[in-house]
């Protein structure tokens, strides 16, 4: 049965990869959070931490395993608000550590569900357990902090449980085991140890398979999209080529003609160069003769030159209007392409118009949903509370949750009486209290400040400043205002 002991002290405990490195009070830790001393040697890290409740034997009462990101400062994550002692005070049963089940809040058991994904499941394996690991530690850190029992340690029988320093004198001595019946509440406890081990194996498992669902189909989202890519592309080159090679088997067509052409002129020419010799031959043999040859050959030749010419410009004239027609029906072809296209394009455009429509209905119907759980959430008498500095525990209408979400800081600074802009301005000096002042060379003076608590009476430019930084007015004022 579970231990009904007031708390005695609060540890925390932080771990490094799989071991527990680090161990201190939570008042220190409290420091941490208050934004007064970073932990610098965990900043730009994200650290699984456990909040420990002892009793007054030092035996854990109450556990919270929890998560912590820490910024480049050692600072932890701005927004980080655990309730750590009212998490353990309402959470379900744990592991038997020692005085009967402790409080455990983790993730698979977390009894405020918007805290879950900031806490983490408990190793439970053989050769790896987070508890016992704890338990291990523990000793270590009460000695490191001075921490003792203010009574005997008592278990479950009532049976005083004596310190190492008791035991000392009783070395020598060995007591013959004595062996206890296992009771009924011993088996409950084994029973919701396993309970427990088979909801975190199982929230585990949860989260690999939706991890891997999640890789699998954007690795599969990717592959579709570079096939379609790739199906395109060959589309596209078969169509080039196909329009090439038609090209091609045109131009071998052209070429076939002028070389037939070419060979009739060659023959012809060959005729005409065998008969101005037979001619030239008959000449020479009579040379009364040879004016009329040179007539003939005169002929001969303007008859050539005029049929080479009238071939020449018929060739041209079938080539240039075999171009025109081939430059009309490829005109036409892509005018009926870019009319497809355009009809394409009005029917995606359409498509489109109508997904638009589809979501906004769709978004529509979730925020009328939103919006009526909300008010049934508030009608059962719950309310939503937001910490902010400057105005606290702030309270949040359910009609006003839409604006508080959109920008928070624009509206608690609207509850601030300032503006946005001043607000962000005075958390940044609640944050870092420190000279602002310009010093050259991009640095600034950086001198320590008082804290203005409230931002409307932060002053930019004065409240931001060092004495020696503020202005001649300013200097003048805070005289008068001590006088």
């Amino acid at each position: 049965m579970l231990h009904s002991t007031a708390i005695f002290q609060e540890l925390i405990m932080f771990w490094d990869d799989d071991t527990i490195a680090r161990s201190m009070l939570y008042d220190d830790f409290d420091v941490t959070l208050s934004g007064l001393v970073p932990m610098a040697h965990y900043a730009r890290e994200e650290k699984r931490g456990a909040y420990l409740q002892l009793d007054d034997s030092l035996t854990v009462k109450g556990c919270a395993l929890f998560t912590m990101r820490f910024d480049r400062q050692g600072f932890p994550e701005p927004g980080w608000n655990i309730p750590l002692a009212h998490m353990v005070e309402v959470a379900g049963l744990g592991p038997d550590m020692g005085r009967g089940p402790i409080h455990l809040a983790c993730r698979s058991q977390c009894p405020v569900s918007w805290h879950a994904p900031r806490m983490w499941d408990p190793q439970l394996q053989d050769n790896l357990n987070t508890f016992e690991q704890i338990r291990m530690a523990l000793p270590a850190a009460c000695q490191r902090f001075s921490l003792k029992a203010l009574r005997p340690a008592y278990t479950e029988t009532n049976i005083p449980v004596l310190s190492t320093d008791e035991l000392v004198p009783q070395l020598e001595l060995e007591p013959e085991p004595v062996f206890f019946p296992v009771e009924g509440g011993e088996l409950l406890q084994q029973i919701s140890d396993l309970q427990l081990k088979v909801q975190t194996l199982t929230t585990q498992k949860d989260e690999t398979i939706n991890e891997q669902a999640y890789v699998h189909q954007q690795q599969l989202d990717i592959l579709q999209t570079q096939n379609q890519k790739l199906v395109d592309q060959q589309r596209t080159q078969k169509t080039q080529l196909e329009a090439q090679t038609e090209r091609l088997e045109s131009l071998m067509g052209q070429v076939q003609s002028l070389q037939g052409i070419e060979r009739q002129l060659k023959e012809e020419r060959e005729s005409h160069e065998r008969k101005l010799q037979e001619l030239q031959q008959a000449l020479s043999r009579a040379g009364e003769a040879q004016h009329q040859i040179a007539i003939l050959t005169e002929a001969k030749e303007q008859e050539f030159n005029t049929r080479l010419s009238r071939r020449e410009t018929e060739l041209m004239l079938a080539m240039d209007r075999r171009l025109d027609e081939e430059a009309s029906r490829h005109l036409l072809s892509v005018k009926s392409l870019q009319a497809e296209l355009a009809e394409k394009e009005e029917s995606i455009a359409e498509l489109e118009k109508g997904l638009d429509e589809l979501k906004a209905e769709q978004a529509r119907i979730a925020e009328a949903s939103a919006d009526e759980y909300l008010r049934e959430l508030q009608g059962m008498g719950m309310t939503f509370v937001a910490f902010h500095p400057g105005v606290g525990n702030l309270s949040v209408p359910v009609d006003d949750l839409a604006a508080y979400t959109r920008n928070p800081p624009a509206y608690v600074a609207k509850k601030c009486l300032v503006s946005e802009e001043h607000y962000r301005e005075w958390i940044r000096h609640y944050e870092t209290p420190r000279c602002l002042a310009s010093i050259g060379d991009d640095k600034c003076c950086n001198a320590r400040l008082i804290r203005v608590d409230s931002p409307a009476k932060f002053m930019s430019g004065q409240s931001d400043r060092c004495a020696r930084h503020q202005g001649a007015d300013t200097a003048i004022l805070n005289v008068l205002k001590f006088q």
